[in-house]
Parts: structure tokens; C-alpha cells; sequence
């Protein structure tokens, strides 16, 4: 693998957008400021189009690196779906596709959504309007998870609840003009149904799981699934409150991820995943419960994801974050350019059936494009 020239003008030149050139070379920046890796380490990945980070969980080195997505590219690669990627990547609009079709089952009650010019009432409220409303559904509903409409990594998440007694905001006592107030001070949130997991799911941990499927729709006829990890939070989830990923911001915080099988739904090989090691870790760190079995209802889950994948047929690479409740399968959200690291922590992308031409194909469209092309590119933003 050629040495990697890590300039902003080396990767404009290459057809990176100026966006995601940006934020690779902070994420790099990032990494050469923290202390977790030593010099040899950092050069190594940089020089080879990885985050040292990624090195780690993956066990990438000189023999095997050719099986791996590198950093470098999937950075490169932004946005692998067309214009038409603004259907799911906006929580609202994902809703709207499937409001009033039996797809609508999949996904949480959306109530509000706090937009530029305040609180829209949604199909979930009954379309109850103003503050009054937005309380008086909250009183019927018990829980709202808010988290933002276009967010990503659980970044934002709030936990709004009315216990028959008072209210309470993300675990903390409050009161319903504190509900009122922290409606009007936070724009862009989605107000959702609060979802948890069933069964032996919920034993493992009580806040929701993350079931991550990529699925590949190559030509919008065929869609189909690879690329997949299994996350579990590591709060411990007493009161409910809480999201499943703390993003890791110093070498003691970890993710608790997973294998799952896409084609049969069986996980296991479970590990924590620091920012500069990787603990095999089979049974969950709080619960302590074995993390190994088989996803309930996985042939619904695997058909509710392809008829998604149908439904948005112009994108052909959905990240779904999916999850098992008492309702059956269901679907959070689906992304457009879901992070690549954890699922490499178990397979290599380049070396899986459905992944690795597809990136390759995307790949050489980039580099085939004359300077023109690659100027245009650089100038996309969202």
C-alpha cells in the first residue's frame, strides 16, 4: 500500500470533499494529541491511511492490511449515497416514508419535533399542538426519548419521563415547567417513543441494544446484508436513562460490542473496545450475563430491513441500527455513512462478499474522475 500524503491540498487533489478532508485530519490531530499510542504506532497508521485507533481493534498490519477498508478511503468516499442519502439521514423524513404503511410498525411513535420556529406536533400526539399538548402527551405516553434529528453517535440524547407522580429529565426530578423550559431551550429534537429491549436482550443490559446491518442495494433490486456488529450499552441502566455509546474520549472508556451474523442472527465474541486496546470479553461487564445466543425474530429483522432497503431504493448503502423490543423488531434510525471501525474490529470489509467489490467499485470511480471532477466533488457539503 502506497504512503499515504496526509495534506489537505494532497487529499482535495485525490477527490476527497473538503468536508470530510477536514474532519480526517482532525480525527488525526486528535489522535497525535492523546497520549494513548506511542510514535512508531501513530506513524505506521497514518502513513497507511488508518487511525491508530482502528489499527488496534482490527489487528491490522503489514500482512493483512490489504483486507481492510482504510480510514483513508472511507473518509474518501463521502457520500457513497447520491443526493437522495437526505431520506434517511433526517429522522423526520425516514418517518414520513413510512407513515400510514405497514413499514410504520418498525419504527417509534414519533410525537414533536422543536424545529427553527418551534414545537411541530407530529402523528404520535395526535397532532396536539403548542406546550399544552406536547405536556398532556407526555402525561398519556409516560417516556419520550429526545435525541437530535440529524445526529449522529447517541450524541445529544435526553430521556424525558412522567412518573404518575412528577416529572423527570434524564433521570433527574423536575417539574412541568421544567419540561416546558427544556422543550424551548433545545431545537432539532426529534420526541420519540422510549424504547427497551425484551427477553435475555434486556437481561444482558436494560438500555436499548444496537443491532448495526449494513445492507448493500447495488442495483435497487437486491438488496443485501453485511458489514454488522452487535453493541450493548455499559451504563448500567437502573433508572432507564442513558444511551448505549459513550463516545470514547480517554483510554478508560470503552465500547461493548459484539459479532452477529447476518445471515443467521447468532452473536457472540464479545469485546471491549478501547481507543488503544481490545479486551475479549464474553460475558457483559455489569450484568454479567453470558453475551451469546440468537437473535429472536432474525428473519424479520432481515425482512423488515430489505423492504426498507426497497423503500429508498436510490441509496445503496443504508447503516441500519435496529433493535428487539416487546413489540418485535424495530429500526432507530439508518445511516448514510455509518462509522466503519467496530465492524472491522470482527470481519474485514474488503475481504467480505458483498463489501469489498462495492467499495472497490466506489473507489474507482473517484480515482477516474479528471481534475474537474474531483474539484466538484471537493465542494460537496451535506
Amino acid at each position: 500500500m502506497a504512503i499515504k500524503d496526509n495534506r489537505l491540498e494532497a487529499l482535495l487533489a485525490d477527490g476527497f470533499t473538503k468536508r470530510m478532508a477536514d474532519e480526517y485530519l482532525m480525527l488525526m490531530e486528535n489522535e497525535k494529541k492523546s497520549g494513548y499510542y506511542d510514535e512508531a504506532q501513530l506513524t505506521w497508521a497514518h502513513e497507511h491511511g488508518f487511525f491508530a485507533e482502528d489499527v488496534i481493534l482490527g489487528g491490522i498490519n503489514d500482512d493483512n492490511i490489504d483486507d481492510y477498508l482504510s480510514d483513508y478511503d472511507f473518509w474518501k468516499l463521502w457520500p457513497l449515497n447520491s443526493w437522495e442519502r437526505i431520506w434517511i439521514n433526517d429522522k423526520l423524513t425516514l418517518n414520513a416514508l413510512v407513515q400510514d404503511s405497514d413499514l410504520a410498525k418498525y419504527v417509534p411513535a414519533y410525537y414533536y419535533y422543536t424545529g427553527p420556529d418551534g414545537l411541530l406536533p407530529l402523528q404520535g400526539a395526535n397532532y396536539a399542538e403548542g406546550l399544552d399538548g406536547f405536556v398532556d402527551t407526555l402525561r398519556r405516553e409516560r417516556d419520550f426519548a429526545c435525541k437530535p434529528c440529524n445526529g449522529t453517535m447517541a450524541e445529544g440524547f435526553h430521556h424525558l419521563q412522567h412518573t404518575g407522580n412528577g416529572y423527570v429529565i434524564d433521570g433527574e426530578d423536575s417539574t412541568e415547567a421544567g419540561v416546558r423550559e427544556f422543550v424551548e431551550s433545545h431545537r432539532n429534537l426529534v420526541f420519540t417513543e422510549f424504547i427497551r429491549p425484551e427477553g435475555y436482550l434486556a437481561e444482558i443490559n436494560p438500555l436499548i441494544h444496537t443491532i448495526r446491518v449494513v445492507y448493500y442495494n447495488i442495483t435497487g433490486a437486491n438488496p443485501q446484508p453485511s458489514s454488522t456488529y452487535f453493541r450493548f450499552a455499559l451504563q448500567d441502566g437502573k433508572t432507564g436513562n442513558g444511551s448505549n455509546y459513550d463516545i470514547p474520549t480517554d483510554a478508560d472508556t470503552a465500547a461493548y460490542n459484539c459479532y452477529i451474523d447476518p445471515a443467521t442472527g447468532h452473536y457472540g465474541n464479545g469485546k471491549m473496545c478501547y481507543p488503544n486496546r481490545v479486551v475479549d470479553c464474553p460475558c457483559h461487564p455489569i450484568s454479567g450475563k453470558l453475551v451469546e445466543g440468537d437473535v429472536p425474530q432474525w428473519d424479520e429483522f432481515l425482512d423488515m430491513m430489505k423492504r426498507f432497503s426497497y423503500k429508498v431504493g436510490a441509496c445503496d448503502f443504508l447503516g441500519f441500527d435496529a433493535c428487539w423490543t416487546e413489540k418485535g423488531p424495530m429500526i432507530m434510525e439508518i445511516n448514510s455513512h455509518p462509522g466503519i471501525k467496530y465492524m472491522q474490529t470482527f470481519r474485514p470489509l474488503m475481504t467480505e462478499e458483498v463489501a469489498g467489490p462495492y467499495f472497490r467499485e466506489k473507489l474507482a470511480r473517484i480515482d477516474a474522475l479528471d481534475e474537474a471532477g474531483k474539484k466538484r466533488r471537493n465542494n460537496v457539503v451535506r
